[in-house]
C-alpha cells in the first residue's frame, strides 16, 4: 500500500512540475520580448547599478518602517551614523547619475537569467516562486530600497555641507532612476516604484523647505521648469504593466483539459492555494467551492476572451481624460459573472488600485513642481507670490499647476473642448495670520507670511486645506512642519 501511495505521488510530481515548468518558460520568453525590455545592453543599467548596490557597506541599522527612506534627516537620532555610512558610499552617486543616462533598467525576470552573486543575495525578479507560477519574489526591491535610502541620507549630507548644486543633481538622479523603475511589468512593480517616487518627491519639498536659503532662485527655476517637468508621469509615458495579464492568461490555460473543458482536479489544486495566500480563513471551505466552480465555469476560449476583455477595458480607462463619463461605469472586471468566470476573477489582479496611484503620483509631481516655483520666487522677491499665476512663464508652466483630482467645472459634456487643461489648477492662498494645520500626529503651525498649497483628496471636496486627513497639504511639507513640532522624531 505504501508502495502505491509512493508511486501515485511521483505520478503527480511528473504531471505538476514540468507543466508548471512549461509555462513559467513561456511567460518569461514573453516578457523578454516586451517592447521596453528589447532594447541593447548598453541601454541597460541593471548591471551597473546592482553591481554597486551589492558592495554598498551595512547600513547603521536595518531596513525597516522606522529606518527608510522617509525616515532619515540631519536631526534624527543617530544621525552622526548615517551620515558617516553615506559618506562611506559615495560611489554610488556617480551610478545613480549613470543611470539616468541609458534608457532602461532592464533587470531579466527569472533566477536564472542573473548572475549567481544576485541569485545568492536574492537580487532577482522570480517568477514561478516556490514551484507555484502564481507566485513571484521581487526580491531586488529591497536593493533598490536601500539604495534610495543612502542617496536620501547623502542629499542631506550635501546639502548640510552647502553643496546644492551636487545635492539636486542627486536628488534629481534618484527621481529619474525611480521613474524606470516604475517601467517595469509587473503591478506589484509598479505600485511600489510609484510609492516611492512619491516619497523621494516628498524628501525634496522637506529638502526645499529647510535648505530653501541656501538655494539660488535660478536653481529653483531649472529644478522646476527643466529638470522635474520631464519626468513624465502621464497616461502616455507610464504605461499598464502586462506581466500579470501574461501570467494569467498562463495561468488559465493550464487549468483547462485537452478538450478546453475546466479540470477540476487543477481548479482544486491551483484556485484553491491562491485563495488561501489571500484569505487564509476560507482554507476549510475553498477546495469544495473550486471543485465545484469546475462544473459551472465557462470553457477556455470563453475564459481567455474574457481575460482579454478585462484587460483591454483597463488599457482603454488608462488613456481616457481625467473625469470622463465611462470611468464611472463598471469595468469588465465588475461585470464579469462571479460563477462563470470564477477562475477568472480569481487570477486576474484587479488594477483600480493602479488608477488612483497614478492620480496620486501626479499630484506629487506638479505640487513639488509648484513647490519649487514658489521657493524660487520668495527667494528673488522676498516674499510668496499672492497668485500662482505670478509665476508661469518665468518659474513655471501653466501644465504644472494641475490637480488631478480636482473637477473642472462644466457647464455640459460637449464643452469639454473649452478647457485647456484636463483637470482643475491647485488651492493656493497667502497666511496673512498665524493657521493651525490638524495632522495625524497633531496641530502643527503655518505662520504668518507663509503660502499654502494644496490638492484635494479622494473626497472630491475642497476642505479649506486646514485638515491633512481630507486635503493633500503639498507646501509647506507636513514631514518638516511635524518634525519642527516635535511631531516626528
Amino acid at each position: 500500500m505504501l508502495c502505491r501511495l509512493i508511486s501515485f505521488a511521483a505520478i503527480l510530481l511528473c504531471v505538476t512540475f514540468p507543466a508548471m515548468a512549461d509555462s513559467r518558460a513561456t511567460v518569461i520568453e514573453k516578457l523578454k520580448i516586451q517592447p521596453r525590455m528589447v532594447v541593447s545592453d548598453d541601454a541597460k543599467s541593471w548591471r551597473s547599478f546592482f553591481d554597486a548596490c551589492i558592495s554598498i557597506s551595512p547600513p547603521p541599522s536595518p531596513l525597516s518602517d522606522t529606518f527608510n527612506m522617509n525616515t532619515v534627516w540631519p536631526r534624527m537620532v543617530g544621525w552622526s551614523a548615517v551620515s558617516e555610512w553615506a559618506s562611506e558610499n559615495e560611489h554610488m552617486e556617480d551610478i545613480f547619475i549613470e543611470a539616468t543616462r541609458r534608457a532602461i533598467i532592464g533587470l531579466p525576470y527569472g533566477r536564472e537569467n542573473v548572475p549567481e552573486n544576485y541569485a545568492s543575495q536574492n537580487v532577482i525578479a522570480d517568477i514561478g516562486a516556490d514551484g507555484h507560477l502564481n507566485n513571484y519574489d521581487f526580491g531586488y526591491i529591497q536593493m533598490v530600497q536601500l539604495a534610495c535610502l543612502w542617496a536620501t541620507a547623502e542629499s542631506y549630507v550635501l546639502f548640510e555641507e552647502g553643496e546644492t548644486d551636487r545635492a539636486m543633481q542627486l536628488m534629481m538622479s534618484e527621481m529619474i532612476v525611480l521613474r524606470k523603475f516604475c517601467d517595469r511589468e509587473f503591478l506589484k512593480e509598479k505600485i511600489t516604484f510609484m510609492d516611492m517616487l512619491g516619497d523621494a518627491l516628498a524628501n525634496s519639498r522637506d529638502m526645499f523647505y529647510t535648505y530653501r536659503l541656501d538655494i539660488m532662485p535660478t536653481q529653483f527655476r531649472r529644478f522646476a521648469k527643466e529638470w522635474l517637468p520631464n519626468i513624465r508621469v502621464g497616461p502616455t509615458s507610464l504605461l499598464m504593466p502586462v506581466g500579470d495579464q501574461i501570467l494569467g492568461e498562463s495561468l488559465l490555460a493550464d487549468l483547462f483539459n485537452e478538450q478546453g473543458m475546466a479540470d477540476s482536479s487543477k481548479f482544486d489544486q491551483v484556485l484553491t492555494q491562491m485563495q488561501v495566500e489571500v484569505e487564509p480563513l476560507t482554507s476549510f471551505g475553498a477546495k469544495r467551492y473550486w471543485t465545484n466552480m469546475a462544473e459551472l465555469h465557462r470553457g477556455e476560449g470563453d475564459s481567455l476572451k474574457r481575460m482579454k476583455m478585462i484587460y483591454d477595458d483597463w488599457w482603454r480607462r488608462w488613456k481616457l481624460r481625467f473625469f470622463h463619463p465611462m470611468l464611472t461605469t463598471p469595468t469588465q472586471f465588475e461585470n464579469a459573472n462571479a460563477v462563470n468566470y470564477a477562475a477568472v476573477k480569481m487570477i486576474v489582479r484587479d488594477t483600480e488600485e493602479l488608477f488612483v496611484k497614478r492620480k496620486t503620483l501626479l499630484t506629487q509631481m506638479n505640487g513639488t513642481i509648484v513647490s519649487a516655483a514658489l521657493c524660487g520666487y520668495s527667494n528673488q522677491f522676498g516674499e510668496y507670490p499672492s497668485s500662482i499665476k505670478k509665476m508661469y512663464a518665468q518659474l513655471l508652466h501653466r501644465i504644472n499647476n494641475l490637480d488631478p483630482m480636482r473637477k473642472n467645472e462644466m457647464r455640459n459634456d460637449s464643452d469639454w473642448d473649452l478647457y485647456i487643461g484636463p483637470a482643475g489648477q491647485f488651492h493656493y492662498r497667502l497666511i496673512e495670520k498665524k493657521t493651525m494645520i490638524s495632522t495625524l500626529r497633531g496641530n502643527v503651525a503655518i505662520e504668518s507670511g507663509e503660502c499654502l498649497l494644496y490638492g484635494i483628496s479622494q473626497n472630491g471636496e475642497n476642505d479649506g486645506g486646514t485638515d491633512a486627513d481630507l486635503d493633500t497639504i503639498i507646501w509647506p511639507p507636513l514631514k518638516t512642519l511635524e518634525r519642527n513640532a516635535g511631531l516626528l522624531k
